[in-house]
């Protein structure tokens, strides 16, 4: 039978993952012996045997996580999938269970609702969490903005716009020549301004606070999920730069069979800059999941509706204002997620090409890569590494109309952005992790008069779970 092909497969991953993981290995108080005899049970087939010795051991000691996943298992081979169930929802509280060992976790748990045909309505499953972060850190470019600022929110900022106190708007070239727009040349000392500091990159000391809640109900014709996330950066020198996020997304899954599931995605988002209104954002995804041994597989179609406001950033004698407009996307993607070595590698990779109607008439095509691999030493250690990519292609005749240039202009079109990071995490108890990232990121386009820019940046924190 299908459903049996790929129960055994899934058998065989998860008990390779639980093996290696110390906090799925059998309580060592119990006896032994009953735990080999139940294996030798299920070896041999004999279910009703190993559900017997594996019930009693549960009911010994509660805690024996590798028990109540043989139990499962061996409950999902009777047909049991209502306990069996039961059993997987009660793993998946436990605090320090392996990101891949929760990955096989949900597989089987999409294959039980799609295949199980109880008779009684089983009550429904939720679950709360609250995750909190504090950490302090390094960036040595605070104005660095990585490709569509609609997504990372600090538009144009490399560009060196600015109004003087005289009323009229410059900007600054890399050389260190201050332009009017109106193509004339003023050299700073005449308008008595020190540049330098638009020369060097704004650095600064931060302090990043966040809190996630997550919040899950699990029942037969529908998965429902939610995350509220609430995020603070304050940075030491250049305060305007400071963020406040707050970011809200709420998931509708129905399953369609034990491999596959339809999903309804809503999100919200507002972000603060400097204490002032920065970005309202509203976006609805379409998706379709599909589920095949250790991998999954995600297409999705999404619809953003974005506003950005006018703020003015005071930068010493100088001061810089972003117009607002409103913008318009739709976008089409992939996404993989596949897990190897024995469950301990997970490994994601994204593409994506997203339309956009800007109200400013800067229309773009963009294309967005992302990859990242999460590795699990073990139950305390983990590490992980991403990189992104985006270009965005834009229109020559929206660029010459925007700016009021000759149609015979040599303009580029193309603006490209690419971070590369990495994260180290230690699981210090059930409810404390400490943490260390680096990422570095680099943008590169002559649209906006030349954005040339790149930072670096560190980061050390920790992350409670009440």
């Amino acid at each position: 039978m299908k459903t049996i092909k790929l129960f055994k497969f899934a058998i065989a991953h998860l008990l390779l993952a639980q093996i290696i993981n110390p906090c799925f290995a059998s309580d060592k108080n119990q006896p032994l012996s009953a735990f080999e005899q139940a294996m030798l049970h299920n070896e041999r087939g004999e279910w009703l045997e190993a559900e017997t010795l594996l019930s009693y051991q549960l009911s010994q000691n509660p805690m024996q996580h590798r028990v109540r996943l043989e139990l499962a298992l061996t409950q999902m081979q009777l047909g049991k999938f209502d306990v069996a169930k039961e059993h997987l929802l009660n793993l998946k509280q436990v605090t320090e269970l392996p990101e891949n060992v929760r990955f096989n976790i949900d597989i089987m748990l999409n294959e039980i609702n799609a295949k199980s045909q109880l008779t009684e309505v089983e009550p429904s499953q939720s679950q709360w969490e609250l995750i909190g972060t504090l950490a302090t850190g390094y960036d040595d470019n605070v104005r660095f903005s990585f490709g569509d600022y609609f997504l990372d929110d600090d538009p144009y900022l490399d560009s060196f716009y600015f109004v003087l106190p005289d009323g009229k708007e410059y900007f600054i070239s890399q050389k260190g020549y201050l332009y009017s727009l109106d193509g004339e040349i003023v050299m700073p000392e005449e308008l008595g301004i020190d540049i330098s500091p638009f020369l060097e990159k704004p650095n600064s000391v931060f302090v990043e606070s966040a809190a996630i809640i997550n919040y899950s109900y699990l029942g037969e014709q529908v998965n429902w999920k939610n995350n509220l996330l609430i995020r603070n950066i304050d940075n030491a020198d250049f305060s305007d730069y400071d963020k406040l996020l707050f970011k809200l997304d709420s998931e509708l899954a129905w399953p369609l069979a034990s491999d596959k599931e339809i999903a309804l995605q809503f999100e919200q988002r507002n972000q603060f800059r400097g204490g002032e209104p920065q970005i309202t954002s509203s976006a609805l995804t379409l998706g379709y999941r599909l589920f095949s041994k250790s991998s999954e597989w995600y297409m999705y179609g999404q619809y953003m509706d974005r506003s950005f406001k006018t703020i003015e950033v005071q930068f010493g004698d100088f001061s810089y204002t972003n117009y607002g407009f409103d913008n318009k996307s739709w976008a089409a993607g992939v996404e993989w997620n596949k897990l190897f070595y024995n469950n301990q590698l997970l490994a994601k990779v994204q593409f994506e090409l997203k339309s956009n109607d800007a109200s400013d008439g800067l229309n773009y095509l963009g294309a967005i890569l992302k990859t990242a691999l999460v590795y699990q030493l073990d139950d305390k250690w983990s590490v992980a590494g991403y990189a992104s990519f985006f270009q965005q292609d834009y229109s020559k005749s929206d660029l010459v109309e925007a700016y009021g240039l000759d149609e015979n202009s040599e303009l580029a079109t193309i603006d490209k952005s690419l971070r590369i990071g990495s994260k180290v995490d230690y699981q210090i108890n059930q409810q404390l992790s400490v943490f260390v990232s680096a990422d570095w990121g680099e943008r590169s386009s002559d649209i906006y008069w030349g954005v040339q820019s790149n930072t670096v940046r560190a980061k050390l924190g920790f992350n409670f779970e009440f």
